[in-house]
Order: C-alpha cells, then structure tokens, then sequence
C-alpha cells in the first residue's frame, strides 16, 4: 500500500476592500494598528485595497499622499483642514463606488464611529467583518462616571449583529460584546493583538532624561486614570522621592499644570514627545511603567513595556489580566492606597524589578503580529470559502 501524501490547505486567493475612514484620524493607536495588519496580510498574498485619497498619519499612504506638500504653498489664511475633509469626503464616496461594484471577496469595516452606510451599497452575496476594540460604554472611576457613549453601544450593537464575522481583541471584549447584544458566541472571533511597536528602532531623546523616572504612556484623561493616579502617590512623591520623576508622553495643558502644581508636585513630572523611536528609548531606561487605566479592551501600552523588559504596574480592569498574567504588579485604580503601594513595591525594590523584567519578556513573546496575522488570515479564509 503506497504511502499518502497529505499536502496543506491550498487558499484560492482573496481580495478585501477596506473602509478607509479609520486613517482620517491622524497618528493613533488604532490607526497604527490596522495599519499593520492590513499590511501584514498583503504580504501573505491577501490582496488589500483601500480606496484612500490622503492618509493622516505616516502608518500608511493613501494614493495621492504628495497633496501634502500643498501645506507648504498654500495662501496664507487657507485652511489645510477644509482640503483634509474634502479628500476624506472624495475617499469616502469612492469607497461605496467601490462597494457598489463588487470586485472583492470581504467587506473590512474600519469606522471607528460604527457608521452603517456601507449596507445601502452591498450585494446580497458579500461577506463582511469588522475588529471590535471595546465596546465604548461608561466606566465608574473614583472620581466620577468617565467616557459616555451615547449613541455609539447601540451603533456598535447594530453592526455586530448585522455583519458576517466579528473579530474581538481579547477575550474580555468578547465578554463585553456578548453583554451588550444577544449573539451566538461562535460569531465572535478572539484575536489578540500582536506588538506593533518596532522594537529595532530606539533615538535618545533631545531632553535630558532625570536617572530614575516612572513612564506614563498615552492619553491621560478619563478612564486613563491619571488624575487619581497623581493625587494617589502625591505626597510620597514629594516628600520621599527627590530622585524620582514622572515622564509622560505627549504635552500637558493648563489644567492638568493647574492640579499639579496644587498637589504640590509640578516640578516632578516631564512632558515628552515621543515618536516610536524615542518611545523605545523611554520604555527600555524607565523605572517602570505606570498604566492605572479604569478598563482597556486590551492595553497595547502593557505589552509594549514587556516587550522592552520594562516592569509594569497596571489595572486589575478590563482586559490588563490577560495581556499581563503573572509578568506585572497589579493594582486596584479606584483605592489611593492599592496605587501607592503598588507604585513603591517597584521603585524600592531592584530585585523584584528584575524578575519582572525577565517574566515580562516571556509573556510578551505571546502576543507578536505574525501570530495575530495567521488567525486573521485563517477566519477570513474559513469565512469567504
């Protein structure tokens, strides 16, 4: 009897057409990261089309990226962001052209808005999918009621019913999806997110950098917790840490000068730009990064400090657990002392900084974009065969 040969899978190959509106939005996190896995999957012989005139961040081009250049002969006066909105406008409209026309196996839909418009446009017989990040709704924090939704949950809610596959981030996204409308759970696909930062890249910062600093990453409003966060660790910080400094990313504005300069501690934090380069640099030389949030849906900052050996101290909330395991010190955000005490377990204790550092490495080697890439491209396969 001859010996079978079983030979892999052969995948006819696929084309999906993406809404372009997520890269309107300039240099942000989701637009980083469907940036990269749409650029990923083209690699893998997944044919990728984005109807998109300009792009708002360097992460990807849209077809006619030069127009930029118009910024530097435009009339004094013109307003830039009015030819934004039009070319966003021109992209949108080409993308329903192209919707309209059918020439794709999948619709990928991006709208970070959960805009439904695309379904006037869709034959009956085309797939549609849709990565969901979290599900927008209120956080109780300790000061008040954070980031409400209006009408985004329902919005959400419509278009998880209505579309052929649903990717969740985590599995704690999926728990809140399945909370927020009645659906099969098999119509929920759990894709962790890979590590988008490049890690080869790292540039020394054009500041001076104190010696032992902790790192804020991110936005720090709302359920980001930085306000409670400073006035948790206030008064150890001023009065016992003369070393110490908080970095934060990004600049501050006069309100947030104005809490800090009440507490006592402005002269303690640091405001940076921090391009990926730069970002690299402050993760790998900080004491430890602080990521108090009330709820992530993922926590890509969590992951992006492993990655660089950098200890974390981060949330119990939300889907920190699953990004973090074992490798992270964890704390309460809605108790002042859980906060502080976590905060000083990491700075006055080097040992405890180490093992977390090598933990930290480990568990990051979990979640890379190449395994993200080949769940993604083996649900949009199973889904439009």
């Amino acid at each position: 009897m001859k010996n079978t040969i079983i030979k892999p899978m052969e995948w006819p190959r696929m084309k999906l057409l993406i809404d372009p509106e997520i890269f309107f939005y300039g240099r942000c996190g989701m637009v980083r990261y469907y940036s990269a896995l749409f650029q990923e999957l083209q690699s893998r012989e997944i044919d990728i089309e984005i109807p998109l005139i300009f792009s708002g961040s360097d992460f990807i081009e849209g077809k006619f990226q030069s127009i930029e250049n118009l910024k530097k002969i435009i009339p004094a006066g013109f307003c830039w962001n009015k030819i934004v909105r039009v070319l966003n406008k021109v992209s949108k409209k080409r993308y329903y052209q192209k919707i309209k026309e059918g020439n794709y196996d999948a619709l990928f839909i991006t709208s970070p808005v959960f805009e439904d418009t695309f379904f006037s446009f869709l034959p009956d017989n085309k797939k549609t999918m849709m990565v969901v990040h979290d599900t927008m709704r209120c956080v109780l924090g300790p000061d008040g009621l954070y980031d409400p939704a209006g009408s985004n949950a329902d919005r959400l809610a419509y278009l998880v019913d209505h579309v052929s596959t649903v990717f969740a981030i985590s599995n704690q996204t999926k728990e809140d999806i399945l909370s927020l409308t009645p659906i099969e759970e098999d119509h929920i696909k759990v894709v962790h997110t890979g590590n988008l930062l490049s890690l080869h890249l790292e540039k020394k910062p054009p500041i001076t950098l104190p010696e032992r600093y902790l790192l804020f990453v991110g936005d720090r409003t709302g359920r980001k917790n930085f306000r409670y966060f400073i006035r948790s660790i206030a008064t150890w910080l001023r009065e016992g840490q003369e070393e110490l400094k908080i970095v934060c990313t990004g600049q501050s504005n006069k309100w947030e000068l104005a809490l800090l300069k009440k507490l006592g501690v402005e002269d303690k934090i640091i405001y940076i730009d921090s391009p990926d380069d730069i970002l690299v640099y402050l993760y790998r030389h900080a004491v430890a990064l602080i990521f108090p949030s009330l709820y992530e849906g993922f926590g890509l900052p969590v992951l992006e400090a492993m990655s660089l050996g950098c200890p974390v101290i981060t949330s119990t909330t939300g889907a920190l657990q699953e990004v973090g395991g074992d490798a992270v010190v964890y704390v309460d955000p809605t108790i002042a002392t859980s906060i502080l005490e976590g905060v000083k377990s990491i700075v006055e204790d080097p040992a405890k900084r180490q093992a977390l550092s090598v933990k930290g490495l480990t568990q990051a080697k979990k979640f890379t974009l190449s395994n993200m890439a080949d769940i993604f491209e083996n649900e949009i396969k199973k889904s439009i065969i």
